[in-house]
């Protein structure tokens, strides 16, 4: 998997008790998100994002950036899910 003709990457995955699965911390341990920004998601039965970000940054390492975090279990329509990606 090659990132390099990517600046922004959405990550989403299920949260848990405010926790990203630890599959996610190997998945930014294993490549090189310099550079980039991260827009992540996530669905849960009730956990909100918490601190996922912050805990989540030092996988990434300091030069990539995570410009949003939000929990999609609300349904969105798709004219708010486009709103939603545009970065």
């Amino acid at each position: 998997l090659s990132l390099e003709h990517y600046d922004k990457i959405f990550l989403g995955f299920p949260i848990w008790w405010y926790v990203a699965p630890t599959l996610i911390n190997t998945f930014l341990e294993s490549y090189d998100f310099s550079g980039k920004k991260i827009i992540l998601f996530a669905t849960s039965g009730g956990s909100d994002m918490g601190k996922t970000a912050e805990k989540l940054q030092p996988y990434l390492g300091s030069e990539a950036e995570i410009v949003d975090a939000k929990v999609m279990n609300e349904n969105p329509s798709l004219e708010a899910l486009k709103a939603w990606a545009v970065y």
